[in-house]
């Protein structure tokens, strides 16, 4: 068997770059493999158990492999700091959008310049300029509801859906903003909001259970695949489910395909291709170049310098916790995603220490309408309750920057799902602690503008949603994995399409960025690329 192109992978990158070759050539030979299964979408009846329970329908799929946490034993974090792994993936067919919140924002021009701005790390091949086209390809791919007047970066088309108004929970910050002139803006988020162009799709309800929507109004990577493949005749475009691939096989510079195990028949699979695009994500991608060894590689495709699954890392997600005396406004959830973020701090000032967003979060702590009701709480009660002291959270994400020590590799052993397993090596900046004592302060003012007292200590996860730079873009092979086209270095027709392509990932969340690389590489394969 024989394939033109073979993704590893079948999240949002798989799928735009599918959609790009497939516009082109109706007939083209695509063939999908996954790790993960099926998860049923738009399902009322997986959504009414998730409103009673809480329990995602995907939740038994995650990667819940992390040490001490749902299988111990299994990975290790042998660094200063621990990057879980536990619940940052989802081993599904649409891989980590079945479970992301949708905040679809755009790097900043700055981003694209780390090195020439402040000497941290390198610079990117190429500048916000070659992108932004595909950034306004990619909202259209995502769905993105977006305010097209927010002078935040610039753009030469407007958001294809128009933005979430903001909350009556979000005045108490923009408030706060205002008195102390910090910029603020509408979360740009990828889904289908109010549009004067009719569309196939529903739109969002706004029924505040957002991590599982039973009308598909959010972007999911399976449901646009499988309405590709619906509205099309696609002929030659399959993709296979519960296989973990081994090993890229090699021949000198060439990749002529990939060995998968079948979880379902136990079997080694062989498979040829014409291309291999690696896109199942930093962690994995890393990962299966290392094990994919031969006579031309010995130490692992794409690693003659070695620089695959080197420069780790993610977004130390923070959340500060004040205490609001009164809430005299029974403010209360409204929706499930926020709507309100500022990126004042996400700006060439703040670049050399670390850039930061600050995302005022959709609920008030503590305080959520059903519990109360469940608990059979009496009307009284629950109105005193809101009314009176509530916590109130102020949410974000603040960059770090990729070292050299910091990694991951394989662990020559396979977890529960009969993937290899990882060794993750990563420790913290020196100087990370005290710019998140900076950044109290700054959140502190605002607390206090918001008529709130900053209670408890702030929480930080390192938990490797927003993993990146495992196999990041270079100029200079000596310096990382791919070149400016996303293809590994010292090969002809291999490319990795994910964050792990990222020389650095800013302040805000990837995929609209990786949405338009993969758009851009579409447009690549398409001029002729191998």
């Amino acid at each position: 068997m024989k394939v033109g192109t073979l993704f590893v992978g079948s999240g949002v990158a798989a799928t735009a770059i599918s959609q790009r070759l497939l516009e082109k050539d109706p007939n083209a030979s695509i063939l999908i493999l996954e790790a993960g299964i099926r998860v049923k979408t738009k399902d009322f009846g997986l959504w009414e158990n998730y409103v009673v329970t809480g329990q995602l329908p995907y939740s038994p799929y995650e990667d819940l492999v992390y040490p001490q946490r749902d299988n111990p034993g299994e990975n290790a974090s042998v660094g200063g700091t621990d990057m879980p792994l536990s619940g940052a993936r989802a081993f599904t067919y649409g891989g980590s959008t079945m479970h992301w919140g949708g905040w679809s924002f755009r790097l900043k021009p700055e981003d694209f310049r780390l090195f020439s701005n402040t000497g941290q790390v390198i610079d990117w091949p190429f500048g916000y300029e070659t992108l932004e086209p595909y950034y306004c390809q990619a909202e259209h791919h995502l769905a993105v509801s977006g305010d097209s007047d927010d002078p935040t970066v610039p753009r030469s088309e407007h958001y294809p859906f128009h933005a979430f108004p903001y909350t009556l929970e979000d005045q108490p910050a923009v408030n706060a903003f205002h008195q102390l002139g910090i910029d603020y803006s509408h979360v740009p988020i990828a889904r289908r909001g109010v549009s004067a162009v009719p569309s196939r799709h529903a739109p969002c309800q706004t029924t505040g259970t957002c991590k599982y929507c039973p009308f598909g109004a959010r972007y999911v990577a399976s449901n646009y695949m499988d309405d590709m493949r619906a509205w099309n005749d696609y002929p030659n475009l399959d993709v296979k489910l519960g296989v973990v691939v081994l090993e890229v096989r090699m021949d000198g510079r060439r990749a002529v395909g990939v060995t998968y195990y079948d979880k379902a028949t136990g079997e080694r699979v062989s498979v040829d291709a014409e291309r291999v695009i690696v896109a199942g994500g930093t962690i994995e991608s890393a990962k299966l170049l290392l094990r994919s060894k031969s006579n031309g590689w010995p130490d692992g495709v794409g690693n003659q310098n070695d620089m695959v699954g080197r420069h780790l890392i993610t977004h130390p997600y923070f959340v500060y916790t004040g205490t609001l005396n009164e809430n005299p406004q029974r403010l209360q959830p409204e929706m499930n995603f926020p709507t309100l973020v500022s990126r004042y701090y996400d700006s060439p000032a703040e670049q050399r220490a670390g850039k930061f967003v600050l995302v005022n979060p959709p609920d008030p702590v503590e305080f959520y309408l059903a519990p109360q009701m469940q608990a059979g709480n009496s009307r009284a009660a629950i109105d005193a309750a809101l009314i009176g002291s509530n916590k109130i959270q102020m949410h974000g994400m603040i960059e770090v920057f990729g070292r050299f020590d910091n990694r991951v590799t394989n662990l020559p052993k396979l977890n529960h799902m009969g993937m290899p397993e990882t060794i993750v090596d990563y420790t913290k900046d020196p100087e990370f602690d005290q710019r998140m004592k900076e950044l109290q302060l700054i959140v502190t003012r605002i607390f206090v503008a918001m008529g709130a007292t900053l209670t408890d200590k702030p929480s930080i996860s390192w938990r490797a949603d927003h993993a990146a730079s495992t196999c990041r873009m270079s100029v200079d092979e000596k310096q990382g994995v791919v070149d400016a086209n996303l293809r590994v270095h010292g090969t002809e027709n291999l490319y990795v399409c994910s964050n792990a392509a990222y020389p650095n990932i800013g302040a805000v969340n990837p995929t609209l960025t990786l949405t338009s690389l993969s758009l851009r590489l579409g447009d690549h394969l398409n001029d002729g690329a191998s």
